[in-house]
This record gives structure tokens, C-alpha cells and sequence, in this order.
């Protein structure tokens, strides 16, 4: 029997560790606050379209009660990844995995400085899910988690991954080329995360007028051109892709920055328009329009606790 954690019990992590959990794998959920207490109290429950399922679950907020596991999945905000890797550490035993299913395109490295490169997979992972409620999880769509070796290659622990994450119903891929799929994801969030959470509303507004059309465009450019400078080859029509994806989604969809900031909650200001500015600066690329979207969520931004 192999043995799971999940770090960051939210609408990610809860949502891909409440389906191991729901296929017989032994899953402990580490949790905090109001959720945590829910957890404990009724149990995980999953309000999806593929079926709705509730069931008792572990939850801690002690990583030391749980002890080292065979697959740790690192779920928590970005801004928060080094502060939580350390207290994961009880977790992480000589054959631990750790997989990111962060947002943002560095939280890899980050976790390597302290756990080792050989102990860090990363992924890029499609789901449209969010906590109404604590002790609850929304999933709305899609489902699916693309991963694979911060430096690329198609090892044998990824293969093994990637049988057991589908034999547990968790829709998953090992890549050759893990950083094409982070990076074609990351395209979308620099740009729609932000603006959707300075104008609000579901995503499909954005798209439906010309300006802040535009505006997505020009700043998903940016972020082409600077993973392009790092070898990173992406689909010639990735961004018209993504503009006609967006329009078709849900009318009630809304980015997991906007979801924050109506919580009340920090913003992953540094891991989306951040990044893209500090690297336009490092490669010498002018990110007029990130660094404006930078701006006005910093603006918004509240401090982690």
C-alpha cells in the first residue's frame, strides 16, 4: 500500500487527494484553520460534475503525526512554498516524491533547494475547482495532471507515477518535456489571473470586450517571448487557442486569483506577473504590460499571514 500526503488541503490538493482517497489509497490531509476543523469533524466533500462523494479522511496540521509517506503533493500557495516544504520535512523520507501542483513556473527549484533535486517532480495541472465552504471542494470541470522532471527526460519514477496516479483515478501524464505544458499554462494565468482580478466577474469577460481582449493578448505575448528566450518552444497558435478556450468556458468561471481576493486572501502576485517581469528583466525583454498588471495587483495585494 503506498502512502500519500497532501500539503495544502485546498481546492487542488483537496480535490486530487479526496479521488486517491476515494480509490482506497491511505491519504493524509494537511490542513489549517476553519477547513482543518471541518475535515475532522464531517469528513471530504466533493461536489463534482463527474459525481458528488464525501468520506471520513486523516487531517492534521502536523506533518510530524503523519511521518514519512511515498508520495508527498505539494498544493499550497506559492508565495507560501519554502515556509511549507520545511514543514513538510517529517513527511520526506529517502524515497519520498514530491510533485508540485502550484501555479507559476519556478516552485520546483524552490523546493529543491531544500528537499534535493531527486526527491521533486512538477506539473501543470488543468482543474476548475474552489472551497465554498470549508471542508468542502467544488469541482466544476476538467481534471487532469501533466508532469514530469524539472530538467526533462522520461524517468522510471515518473512512469511509475504516472500508472499509479491513473490506476487511483486521478487523470494523469508523464512528459518528455514537462517545462511545454507548465509553461503553456502559465501563458493563460499571467494574463487572465491578474485581469480578472482587477475587473471581476467570470473570465469570459475578458474576451468579450475588445480592450481587455487586447490587453490578454499583448500581455500572453510578453510571456510567449520570454519562454521562448529559455528554449521553451510553444504551439505557433497557443494564444489564439487559449483566447477561444476562454471564451467557451462557464459563465461562472472565475481564476483562483479573483477566488483569493474575494476571500480575503493573499495574492500569488509574485508567482504570476512577478515572474514575468523579473524575467523580462533578467533577459533584457520589455514587459510593459505584466509589469502593469504587477502594479495594480500589488495594489490588492494583502500579506500572508
Amino acid at each position: 500500500m503506498r502512502t500519500v500526503a497532501v500539503m495544502g488541503a485546498g481546492a487542488v490538493g483537496g480535490y486530487f487527494g479526496g479521488l486517491l482517497a476515494r480509490s482506497g489509497v491511505d491519504v493524509s490531509f494537511i490542513a489549517r484553520g476553519r477547513h482543518l476543523e471541518a475535515l475532522k469533524r464531517k469528513g471530504l466533500i466533493v461536489k463534482s460534475v463527474h459525481g458528488d462523494f464525501s468520506l471520513p479522511v486523516e487531517a492534521t496540521s502536523d506533518p510530524r503525526v503523519v511521518g514519512p509517506v511515498d508520495l508527498l503533493l505539494f498544493c499550497v500557495k506559492s508565495y507560501d512554498t519554502e515556509q511549507a516544504i520545511r514543514q513538510a520535512l517529517p513527511m520526506v523520507g529517502p524515497s519520498t516524491l514530491v510533485l508540485s501542483l502550484q501555479n507559476g513556473v519556478d516552485n520546483g527549484e524552490k523546493l529543491a533547494t531544500v528537499v534535493g533535486k531527486e526527491k521533486v517532480l512538477v506539473a501543470a495541472v488543468s482543474v476548475d475547482s474552489g472551497v465554498p465552504e470549508p471542508g468542502v471542494i467544488a469541482h466544476m470541470g476538467e481534471g487532469r495532471i501533466v508532469f514530469g522532471e524539472p530538467d526533462g527526460g522520461l524517468s522510471e519514477r515518473a512512469k511509475w507515477l504516472e500508472v499509479f496516479l491513473n490506476q487511483h483515478d486521478v487523470p494523469a501524464q508523464a512528459s518528455e518535456d514537462v517545462r511545454r505544458p507548465q509553461w503553456s499554462k502559465f501563458v493563460w494565468n499571467a494574463a487572465f489571473n491578474p485581469i480578472n482580478a482587477i475587473i471581476g466577474g467570470p473570465v469570459r469577460r475578458i474576451v468579450q470586450h475588445p480592450l481587455t481582449l487586447e490587453l490578454a493578448r499583448r500581455t500572453m505575448e510578453e510571456v510567449v517571448q520570454i519562454a521562448e528566450a529559455f528554449g521553451i518552444l510553444l504551439p505557433n497558435d497557443l494564444i489564439e487557442r487559449h483566447l477561444g478556450s476562454t471564451e467557451t468556458i462557464g459563465l461562472e468561471v472565475k481564476t483562483s486569483t479573483l477566488q483569493d481576493l474575494e476571500a480575503g486572501k493573499p495574492l500569488e502576485a509574485e508567482a504570476l506577473s512577478g515572474t514575468v517581469v523579473r524575467k523580462g528583466q533578467a533577459l533584457g525583454i520589455p514587459t510593459p504590460y505584466s509589469l502593469s498588471l504587477y502594479a495594480l495587483l500589488a495594489s490588492l495585494q494583502r500579506t500572508p499571514a
